[in-house]
């Protein structure tokens, strides 16, 4: 995997990490409300956070099947690798879920909603980049202007629409 491809996925990571903990927390929050409806404690949280460990094999996967189908340069192989594997991931997740989940100390619940993280994530990755990584990296969009004016020289029409 890439360095590139890695620290994406370790910027999402962080944002379903925020996830699980926001629900973790609401959950000791509200845990009498959790055991009227007949929800414990204990296998709400074991289940958020076999949630979080599933969305993150997933993640991991995503990108390394991603990566090898953009490296294939084959469109049709592409498509074909990555929806056998899309849905070899579903079938695996949903065997997880029933092992786990027929356990008494999991509750099986919790762990679908934690693994809805995975969206959380891709959206929380935005902001967890700004947050942790905004000085490491240069805005492309300064990037691209930099190069026009390498290029194109430093006049004003350079980096921006002609208006006449």
């Amino acid at each position: 995997m890439s360095d590139h491809l890695k620290h994406l996925v370790l910027e999402m990571s962080v944002g379903m990490f925020a996830y699980v903990l926001i629900l973790g927390g609401l959950a000791v929050i509200f845990q009498h409300g959790l055991a009227g409806a007949g929800f414990l404690l204990g296998p709400v949280l074991v289940g958020l956070f076999l949630g979080f460990a599933a969305d993150v094999a997933m993640l991991v996967h995503m990108a390394v099947i991603t990566e090898r189908a953009a490296e294939s340069r084959d469109e049709g192989y592409a498509n074909r690798m990555t929806v056998v594997q899309s849905a070899m991931r579903r079938v695996v997740f949903i065997i997880a879920l029933v092992l786990l989940g027929s356990r008494p100390q999991v509750d099986a619940v919790a762990m679908i909603i934690g693994a809805l993280g995975l969206k959380a994530g891709a959206l929380l990755q935005p902001a967890v980049h700004r947050t942790f990584f905004g000085g490491a990296e240069q805005d492309p969009l300064e990037s691209t202007i930099e190069e026009r004016r390498t290029v194109y020289g430093n006049d004003e029409n350079s980096d921006g629409s002609s208006r006449a």
